[in-house]
């Protein structure tokens, strides 16, 4: 009940029109919802917290601007801009924690996938997000 508890309850607004609420932290990643305007989009998973270690560690809490991208690996996706001590954090496309390095990978739903908790329909969510989210925008994660 605490989850659901923190998930619903009313918070001070900041400009962020997309919110990264994390839900829950276990042996598989960091999981969470992301919502535009106060309606849900998709799931996601993130790296356990490690501090803010490069590549291995979910970014922290905090609220960032966020820009489209397209990389040598990620096309048409978005980075996360201004993250302390920290570059080249993604929402992409991914299923698992072992695919993260740090950014944030949407999924459709939870699942599991080779026995790990995992996002699935994962390509489907992006291709949502591409239709909903704007070029830019604040994201807030919590």
């Amino acid at each position: 009940m605490q989850i659901i508890n923190r998930f619903f309850t009313k918070e001070k607004k900041t400009q962020a029109e997309v919110v990264l609420q994390r839900v829950c932290e276990n042996e598989n990643g960091t999981f969470g919802v992301m919502t535009y305007k106060d309606i849900p989009l998709c799931v996601t998973v993130e790296d356990k917290w490690r501090e803010n270690q490069r590549r291995v560690s979910c970014i922290p809490k905090g609220v960032y601007k966020c820009v489209k991208h397209n990389g040598t690996k990620y096309k048409n996706v978005w980075i996360l801009k201004d993250v302390p001590n920290r570059s080249a954090i993604l929402i992409h496309a991914g299923n698992t924690e072992d695919s993260t390095e740090g950014c944030i990978i949407a999924g459709s739903v939870f699942g599991s996938l080779g026995g790990k908790y995992a996002v699935l329909r994962s390509r489907e969510a992006i291709r949502r997000l591409r239709a909903i989210l704007p070029n830019k925008f604040i994201i807030e994660v919590k």
